[in-house]
């Protein structure tokens, strides 16, 4: 889909479009130069303009070298609306970590998440929450490090709760509390903590092959962390905290615990941004005109009456879009949206059940399918056990009768209830248990979600029924 301006253009009165930098769902973003000789970014609102400018209402005056600027908002003859905004010449921090796919060291790393905590702490001191914090949306430029896309940013209200934030970031630095609708200054600091893990590591902390799966291990998996230098593990280790409460409640707070470390203090102390500016330079000249998808897309929307749907991190794109939307008419497959996962995976309270718990499940129900082969006269034959596992399991809430007298149930690796075909896949693959000599089976002593060889065949994983503690 081509652009709906092209070079020399004047869609807007004093400004000269030169190229298009980048397109949204419901925005394009323009490289432009004023009448007076100011380079910027335009970005025209395509759709919904009074939307997406209520969110840029309470940002406009906002003042910081670190956030990306946004000038004005004007109308021309049309009616149409755009965004002037600060145009950021240098690479976003996505394309730095593309060009060093290892991660950028701890001394760049340092560097970056200190200038990006400058404007984070300037955001939330004013009330402000950014909820979309990923490297495409933060811009290295002449030394200086600066947020963009924070126009959906909300202010921070008594209320926790709004389903206009159901959907908010980009799945791989989503915290667990947002799929709930539940928000703070905390999904920031959580987002945060992914980005100084991947600045570390050159990849993010849960990684899968479908939204769903990533989703599931922000619910339930921890970031492993153990390899790595002081105090980077523990600050990382809080900062992904699942509860917001166990979170760093401040920005300040993080960073101290980062820089009392003489060792990361006096990383920086000789550090010279001219070294990250001459990468930056090299990095900004491969870029084309049209952004790089970033290799961790944005999963479709859930189903909530309001959702997010920013406009992909461009420099100087500055601002997304908050609208009404429906749900997908054809979701991307393995993304489950809240409303499909089951409600312990929902709510974030997973306990895996493990070796002994499930023993004594199995051994209940070979005795029950023992009873009803000598009610019919027939004997517990493979293809009974098949059938009893597949049916109830699949038609019961993931139960057998073992399983809901050891209160645990079967669900899929991603979150969602598991149906008659998966559970009979999983009945099938129990033979592989036998077929090992039982060494499929006890791998579950050894896995960190307790999957059997047959659970990671099928795609499944036991959970118990009741909260965590």
């Amino acid at each position: 889909m081509a652009f709906t301006f092209k070079h020399g253009d004047r869609p807007l009165e004093d400004y000269t479009v030169h190229r298009g930098v980048g397109r949204g769902g419901f925005g394009e973003v323009y490289y432009a130069i004023s009448d007076g000789g100011r380079e910027v970014a335009l970005k025209y609102l395509r759709e919904n303009p009074e939307v997406e400018l209520r969110g840029v209402s309470h940002c406009i005056n906002l003042k910081s070298p670190h956030l990306v600027t946004i000038f004005d908002v004007r109308k021309n003859a049309d009616d149409d609306f755009f965004i002037v905004m600060e145009y950021v010449s240098g690479p976003s921090l996505r394309d730095l970590l593309v060009a060093e796919p290892g991660g950028l060291g701890v001394q760049k790393a340092a560097f970056f998440l200190r200038e990006l905590a400058k404007g984070l702490s300037y955001l939330h001191d004013r009330g402000i929450v950014h909820r979309d914090l990923k490297p495409g949306n933060i811009f290295y430029d002449d030394g200086y490090v600066k947020i963009g896309d924070y126009g959906l940013s909300k202010f921070i209200s008594a209320s926790r709760h709004s389903v206009q934030t159901a959907s908010v970031g980009t799945v791989h630095y989503m915290a667990p509390e947002v799929g709930s609708g539940n928000y703070s200054r905390g999904i920031d600091i959580y987002a945060l903590g992914v980005i100084l893990y991947e600045m570390l590591l050159g990849k993010v902390p849960f990684e899968g092959g479908s939204a769903g799966e990533v989703l599931m291990k922000h619910l339930t998996a921890q970031p492993e962390v153990d390899h790595l230098p002081a105090p980077f593990g523990a600050v990382i280790r809080k900062a992904l905290a699942k509860d917001p409460n166990a979170r760093y409640q401040t920005i300040d707070e993080m960073m101290n615990d980062v820089f009392d470390v003489d060792d990361v203090r006096n990383s920086l102390v000789g550090f010279n941004p001219t070294s990250l500016s001459q990468a930056a330079a090299r990095v900004a000249r491969d870029l084309p005109d049209s952004p790089v998808p970033s290799p961790y897309p944005p999963p479709p929307p859930p189903v909530p009456a309001f959702a997010l749907a920013a406009d992909a991190g461009v420099a100087g794109a500055g601002v997304g879009r908050l609208g009404p939307v429906g749900p997908p008419p054809y979701p991307a497959a393995g993304f489950a949206r809240p409303d499909e996962l089951t409600p312990e995976a929902a709510a974030g309270n997973l306990r895996y059940a493990g070796f002994w718990i499930r023993v004594v499940s199995a051994f209940i129900d070979i005795v029950i399918v023992g009873l009803i082969g000598a009610l019919f006269g027939e004997q517990a034959t493979g293809g009974l056990i098949i059938l009893y596992q597949g049916l109830l399991v699949g038609l019961w809430n993931g139960q057998t009768l073992g399983k809901r007298a050891c209160d645990i149930k079967v669900i899929c690796s991603d979150g969602r209830p598991c149906g008659v075909g998966r559970a009979f896949g999983r009945a099938f693959a129990k033979f592989l248990n036998v077929l090992t000599m039982f060494i499929g089976y006890m791998i579950i002593w050894f896995d960190d979600r307790k999957q059997g060889l047959h659970d990671h065949v099928a795609g499944t994983m036991v959970v118990y029924t009741v909260p965590r503690a």
